[in-house]
């Protein structure tokens, strides 16, 4: 429930945290305090991460931003989704610092798993998904 639509999420530091401490509070939910000496205690981040072998909610979020990203990248030149993702709005953005684009947080993605010609390797479904995976 809590990657519901976070294909299309752009992540910014605080909201990256907030998911970062809730995976957190869940796992040790899940995983239990340690009995130490008698005592009980919460366990510490690295316990929890060494208990829990699978992706952290953040990385799941990119990998999903990615396949998102192939999805419409294949779609035809003319369909509204691409449209809209991809032409630039025109107009001026209000002032202050300008909101981060979804198409700029996922070309960071691409950019941290160095993906070179992301459009041609995209067309590929079967190529695309292995990329996608590396995430």
């Amino acid at each position: 429930m809590v990657l519901y639509a976070s294909e299309t999420w752009t992540l910014n530091v605080d909201v990256q945290r907030a998911l970062e401490t809730f995976e957190r509070k869940v796992l040790r939910t899940i995983f239990g305090p340690v009995q130490e000496q008698g005592c009980w205690r919460t366990r510490y981040n690295f316990e929890l991460y060494r208990l829990y072998k699978g992706p952290q909610v953040t990385q799941i979020i990119r990998s999903n931003r990615l396949r998102w990203l192939g999805h419409v990248w294949r779609t035809p030149e003319n369909n509204p989704n691409r449209l809209h993702t991809f032409k630039n709005p025109g107009g001026a953005r209000s002032r202050g610092r300008p909101l981060t684009r979804w198409l700029d947080d996922t070309e960071n993605d691409i950019k941290i798993l160095k993906i070179k010609n992301w459009q041609r390797v995209a067309l590929g479904r079967l190529s695309w998904k292995k990329c996608c995976r590396g995430s």
